[in-house]
């Protein structure tokens, strides 16, 4: 088998495993044209896009998902569904297994959570290996959007941060992080504030460890994490600091749509404002792009 077989041996293993069932059960082998050519694997669940097997609907069971997953190198199977709601629900339905709880490991980082309660991009693991990058050495920083930790776990882990203040307001995806948090062993270094990132800082009490104290802020929101701009830039140390802003911009203008985000903060903002980076993530749909800014203060 050449080096391009072998990256291909999941697809065709699937191909070829299905091309026998549907011949055992007279079916249809057109259905073969449908299959999904992309999937997420976490640990030994296999999560298939949006849509997966739309077409089969005669064939759905026990038998059928079970030869998918054992295809594609898993035991449990799910497909992602629509996201929905203020706090993003992927709404993945679990077609195979008992549990939807999964570990992710990536750059060191073991990710837990719930498959059908919280996301999950894996088109975002070049930007959590980037952030883990950052040397964060002594750095107090505000994470306005964590989720399950995306980037409070590659801060803290590799990122050497001295402390990291995590607001979320999804339950399940605090769940996740707080078990993130201690299975990293980082749990020391990390302030998890639940509900709505302005009230559980600025009206909980927190606002005298927060404001006016952090390196960096993270706004790791999409579309837009506008709402969080002034708290963002509220909790800066007077000689300022980074921000790290995500977004959706129009495929082809992201220099404009980041140009931009820096004219609207620097309305807000007397200090004064630097485009350091624009990285390019993922296309999140047909012509946007999700961007992220590096916009350095001082």
């Amino acid at each position: 088998m050449t080096e391009k077989d072998q990256s291909h041996a999941p697809s065709l293993r699937l191909e070829k495993n299905l091309e026998n069932y549907l011949e055992k059960n007279s079916g249809d082998l057109s259905l073969l044209n449908s299959l999904p050519k992309k999937w997420e694997k976490h640990g030994d669940l296999i999560v298939l896009p949006t849509n997966s097997f739309e077409e089969w609907i005669d064939y759905f069971g026990p038998e059928l998902w079970t030869i998918v997953a054992k295809s594609l190198g898993g035991q449990r199977l799910a497909i992602k569904g629509e996201i929905s709601g203020p706090e993003r629900r992927p709404n993945t339905k679990l077609l195979l297994g008992e549990s939807s709880w999964v570990t992710h490991r990536e750059h060191g980082i073991n990710y837990s959570f719930d498959v059908t309660k919280s996301m999950f991009s894996a088109g975002n693991l070049p930007e959590r290996g980037r952030i883990g990058d950052f040397d964060c050495s002594g750095e107090t920083i505000l994470d306005l959007y964590a989720g399950i930790g995306y980037y409070t776990l590659p801060l803290l882990v590799r990122g050497g941060a001295k402390h990291v203040h995590a607001c979320e307001w999804s339950e399940d995806a605090i769940h996740a992080l707080k078990y993130n948090l201690k299975a990293n062993n980082v749990a020391e270094r990390c302030t998890v504030h639940a509900g709505d990132n302005r009230l559980a800082v600025v009206d909980s009490g927190s606002a005298a460890e927060v404001l006016g104290s952090c390196d960096r802020v993270m706004l790791g929101l999409l579309p837009s994490s506008e709402n969080g701009w002034a708290l963002a830039l509220a909790a800066l140390k007077p000689e300022g600091g980074w921000l790290h802003l995500h977004g959706n911009a129009p495929g082809g203008n992201e220099k404009e749509w980041a140009d931009s985000i820096v004219k609207q903060l620097s309305i807000m903002e007397s200090r004064k404002l630097e485009l350091v980076h624009l990285v390019k993530v993922k296309w999140y749909s047909p012509h946007i792009r999700h961007c992220v800014l590096d916009i350095h203060i001082r």
